[in-house]
């Protein structure tokens, strides 16, 4: 059996950077206050001269986790996000994003500047979330469990590269052309190779206590012999071993992603589900084939409702109060399927249940439970194993 340890020096590195950057920045920001307007709150420092505005904030998600799954058990501790984000808009035009990473998988997440010439057109470069996935979209302060889902291991995540957005009343539509992300980010490696993606989302209910939302995706890349792709089913703590994974796809030539989604909210009831399968064409050898899914189900017990962003066409979360106090609970169902004939990794499930307790609207406590199950690898045998994670999560 494999014991993973608890790492306590990782952990207070990565806290004391993300403070420090945090407390120069408050200094910062206080001595402006003689040229403009300077504030703080569960948004961040935040700076106003004229038309111009400067945020600076970040995020802070602490886990511990106790697991087993086959022969693989033990428990750790460690820092999941250390985030400074730095932001800084020009009248309502111009908005220049600067987030870089400190803990597991450190390293640049949005570094981009974006152009609204008109109202709901916006013109994006640099690296960001590839437009391609509601789940991959939707901030990581605001999924209801602590990891996204199984069908997350096809998602793109970051990229670098340049979009056109148009988001009106009831729809969103965008595009955009990608090469690789700047860096590696838990189970999503950064190499992604070149190509285009499309979306579209269509929201025909969209109520102050409900909403209804449908979308779709397809994603198209070309790769470097030199840079294969690889596919990583991560469990549902980062702490925890991965369940599954494909190895770099040597001989990769293309890639073809289709991605459909849904969500409904009425009250404080929220259903979710997303489907996206990736088909792997090679030089010399046989395509792949392999996808993901989910469904998923929340429930504000304390009477709060769910939010929606028409600007991104996502789910946003539970809509918190200034004075907290909430109570979710969440459950999910995700697979993997990496198991394709000419590779043949098998497929993991995970069975995810959580509760969650929002102290304050920046600030909330997760507990999920996870059973996990791996079968129909050629490399390891059939598996089934629990995990539990608690997690102290830090918004400002």
């Amino acid at each position: 059996m494999t014991k993973h340890p608890f790492r306590p020096a990782a952990s207070l590195r990565a806290i004391a950077l993300a403070a420090g950057l945090a407390a120069l920045g408050a200094g910062s920001a206080a001595c402006a206050e003689e040229v403009a307007d300077a504030s703080a709150d569960e948004d961040g420092l935040t700076l106003k001269t004229g038309d111009i505005e400067f945020n600076l904030g970040g995020r802070l998600h602490l886990d511990a986790s106790v697991f087993e799954h086959g022969l693989t058990d033990g428990s750790d501790a460690d820092v999941r996000r250390a985030r400074l984000e730095f932001s800084a808009k020009f009248g309502d035009v111009v908005t220049v994003r600067v987030d870089r990473e400190f803990a597991q998988a450190d390293g640049w997440r949005n570094l981009w500047l974006a152009v609204e010439p008109v109202e709901g057109l916006e013109i994006k470069g640099g690296n960001m979330i590839v437009p391609f996935s509601m789940e991959d979209m939707q901030s990581s302060n605001t999924m209801p469990l602590a990891e996204r889902s199984l069908a997350n291991s096809f998602s793109p995540g970051f990229g670098l590269g340049g979009s056109v957005k148009y988001a009106g009343e009831s729809f969103t539509i965008a595009g955009g052309y990608f090469t690789d992300a700047l860096d590696d980010e838990v189970g999503q490696s950064r190499v992604r190779g070149d190509g285009y993606v499309l979306r579209a989302t269509f929201a025909p209910v969209r109520e102050r206590d409900s909403f209804l939302h449908l979308g779709a995706a397809y994603e198209h890349r070309s790769f470097n012999a030199a840079e294969p792709p690889r596919f990583t089913a991560i469990s549902a703590s980062s702490l925890a071993p991965n369940l599954a994974s494909t190895g770099a796809l040597a001989g990769a030539r293309t890639l073809d992603a289709y991605n459909a989604e849904f969500a409904y909210s009425r009250g404080g009831l929220q259903v979710q589900a997303q489907y996206i399968a990736a088909t792997i064409d090679r030089v010399a050898a046989p395509g792949l084939d392999f996808n993901g899914w989910y469904v998923g189900a929340g429930w504000l017990v304390t009477g709060e409702r769910y939010g929606y962003s028409r600007a991104s066409g996502v789910p946003s979360g539970a809509r918190i109060g200034k004075k907290g106090g909430a109570v979710e609970l969440n459950a999910r169902y995700s697979r993997a399927d990496l198991d394709d004939p000419a590779l043949d990794r098998g497929t993991a499930t995970i069975l995810t249940a959580g509760a969650t307790w929002y102290i304050t609207r920046n600030i909330r406590v997760l507990a999920n439970y996870a059973h996990t199950r791996t079968a129909g690898s050629a490399l390891v045998p059939d598996a089934s194993g629990n995990l539990g994670l608690v997690r102290f999560q830090l918004a400002f």
